[in-house]
């Protein structure tokens, strides 16, 4: 059987159908009978509950809506970095504000369910030894997960390991100060140390969508790789509640990633995903895989009709969706698409003017035969994740032709003189160019409408092309979430392999640079000569590309502060040059400047916590 889990958000339907009112039970010790730990039943229906509440930022994540939030494909943490604009609201940055008030995540209702969970698992006589340790196991990972889901947004927080007891004489008892951000992810890494050692490396069929030996491992990658960075590159305050106090201690993290992705390596039947030999289709197919995917660790499952997102009902293109759609919301940047690679490794950076426009290295406008040949021969995930002017959608809704037709408008081009004939305007809008009657922005161009492309560009990734089993219309998309896939266990490694090279560790190198063409390879893009961590970070950026790493990767890296400060997104504009029947392209600004100060690095936790419990320390900046 292949190893890999599926998160199903309600396990064994029928007998869970009411399990979403189990954790809004009395506190357990106020139970005189217990209906819920009583029974293995009960016990399972609890676990998929505390399954249900994972911090998992997938489509229906939003950094103000939350969790499971189905609006929340408006609002993703794509548009808090410089991977996308918001098509209707360009001018306002979805992301880190000055009052801190995004992303926020203070989960101790989570924490105090799974703890009830691991205390009566303690004493109970339903399960055999072998099988309480293996529950306890993963509760545990879960209630690590939980902390990771606070410690990156928080820093240090309160470490609670067992229920609080109300005690009228006692109040101060639950006043819990902060623990700091070093004790907070040393106690992450002892609860999947624990689940690691005790989970099974597979499991039985009906328990195929939880967690098992290599899923906690990948999540301690993850969890562990932010705390080296940390470390390495944050800043200690306020005692060490935010920050680490001595960046020696970063290599332990590092070492714990590298350990932990060895596990899934050497143990787990895994390998990155090539049913398909068009390397742009086979990464773009990945994310519609619904079954026996290698790479896949840990999924967050969808099934329409029980469980759907609206991930397609966003982010369509105009024209190829139903009226009920919405369409391109999230706009990509050409910031992002300057990140792919050409397929030799050398920079995908375009040289432009001082106007903006697209020139090639002796300082040329260029002109194209087709708005797709200014993209030829890059990174072939540029082709699945983005849809370039002039591509192709075979998903076409209303148009047969299956183009992606973008443009700005319509120009005459005379030497290195451009003059600007028409542009903007609606779809219908068209020019007279002697005898040739000219559409002035194309059947998908941008400022037709507020659902249209506000870039030049469309996202591609995700989108199910061809014949969808289900219209993108509200709650229809069944695409699943792949939280944890192998080519994030190599980078991981490859990337803590880097840094401990850095600093003099250099037995990790080989392997590390090994894992990093691995997944280069799989892209079409020529080998790295050598491992940096800066080849490292580039090949996150593109390979985890809207899967919500690149927000949390620039706080971690701390590299949030030039990235993300006074810096304006970009778009790329194609017009058609009517007096010689090609296309140039122009460079522009889009929307406000991103506002991202170091202070950010922290969210500020919510007065209403602090008013509850005045030992509660405040971020600093706040």
């Amino acid at each position: 059987m292949k190893r890999k889990i599926y998160l199903i958000l309600a396990l064994m339907m029928g007998l869970f159908a009411s399990c979403n009112d189990f954790l809004n039970l009395p506190p357990l010790n106020k139970i005189t009978e217990d209906p819920i730990f009583g029974t293995e039943a009960g016990i399972e229906a609890y676990m998929s509950t505390l399954y249900n509440r994972l911090p998992i930022e997938d489509f229906n994540y939003g950094s103000e809506s939350g969790f499971n939030n189905w609006v929340s494909g408006c609002f993703v943490p794509a548009l808090s970095c410089d991977e996308a604009i918001h098509c209707e609201w360009p001018h306002e940055i979805m992301g880190p504000t000055g009052n801190g008030m995004w992303n926020q995540w203070w989960a101790y209702d989570n924490v105090r369910n799974v703890n009830e969970l691991i205390e009566k698992l303690g004493t109970s006589v339903l399960f055999t030894e072998t099988r309480k340790t293996e529950l306890l196991a993963e509760a545990r990972a879960i209630r690590a997960w939980y902390y990771f889901g606070m410690v990156k947004r928080y820093g240090g927080v309160p470490i609670i390991e067992t229920p609080q007891v109300y005690d009228p004489d006692n109040l101060e008892a639950l006043l819990v100060s902060r623990n700091t951000e070093e004790e907070t992810y040393n106690f992450i890494l002892k609860d999947l140390n624990y689940a690691i050692e005790n989970l099974p490396k597979e499991r039985v069929a009906s328990e195929k969508y939880r967690m098992n030996r290599f899923s906690a491992a990948a999540l301690k990658t993850r969890a562990m790789l932010f705390a080296a960075s940390i470390a390495k590159y944050g800043t200690y305050d306020k005692n060490g509640v935010v920050g680490f106090d001595n960046p020696d201690k970063a290599k332990k993290y590092y070492e714990e990633v590298i350990a932990a992705a060895e596990i899934i390596i050497g143990e787990g039947n895994y390998s990155l995903y090539r049913a398909n030999a068009d390397k742009a289709k086979n990464y773009q197919q990945l994310f519609w895989v619904k079954d026996d995917c290698p790479e896949v660790i840990f999924v967050k499952k969808y099934q329409y009709p029980g469980k759907t997102h609206n991930w397609d009902l966003w982010n369509s293109p105009w024209g190829y969706r139903l009226p009920e759609g919405y369409g391109s919301r999230l706009s990509p940047t050409l910031n992002l698409v300057e990140a792919f690679k050409m397929a030799d490794g050398t920079s995908g950076a375009l040289n432009t003017n001082s106007s903006g426009w697209v020139v090639d290295t002796s300082g040329k406008i260029q002109e194209f035969d087709k708005r797709t040949d200014l993209f030829k021969n890059r990174d072939s995930r540029l082709y699945a994740t983005i849809m370039i002017p002039g591509s192709e959608w075979t998903n076409a809704k209303g148009d047969v032709s299956g183009i992606i037709d973008i443009q700005k408008g319509v120009v005459e081009l005379n030497g290195q003189s451009v003059k600007v004939l028409k542009e903007g305007g609606a779809f219908t809008d068209e020019i007279q160019y002697g005898d040739t009657v000219l559409s002035v922005i194309g059947k998908q161009g941008v400022g037709g409408t507020s659902e249209s492309t506000i870039t030049g560009l469309y996202i591609k990734k995700f989108l199910f092309e061809g014949n969808a089993p289900n219209d993108p219309k509200h709650s229809s998309q069944d695409q699943d979430w792949l939280e944890f896939r192998y080519a994030e266990v190599l980078l991981n490694y490859a990337e803590a392999a880097a840094e401990l090279a850095s600093s003099g560790e250099t037995k990790y190198v080989s392997n590390g640079l090994t894992y990093l063409n691995d997944v280069r390879d799989r892209a079409g893009v020529e080998d790295a000569p050598a491992l940096t961590v800066k080849a490292v970070r580039e090949e996150m950026q593109v390979e985890f590309m809207y899967e919500n790493h690149r927000f949390w990767d620039l706080k971690r890296w701390r590299e949030a502060d030039k990235v993300m400060n006074n810096v304006k997104m970009k778009g790329l504009y194609p017009y058609y040059v009517a007096n010689t029947k090609k296309w140039i392209f122009k460079k522009t600004e889009i929307g406000n400047a991103h506002d991202f100060k170091p202070y950010m690095y922290y969210i500020r936790i919510n007065d209403e916590q602090i008013n509850l419990n005045p030992n509660i320390v405040q971020n600093p900046g706040y």
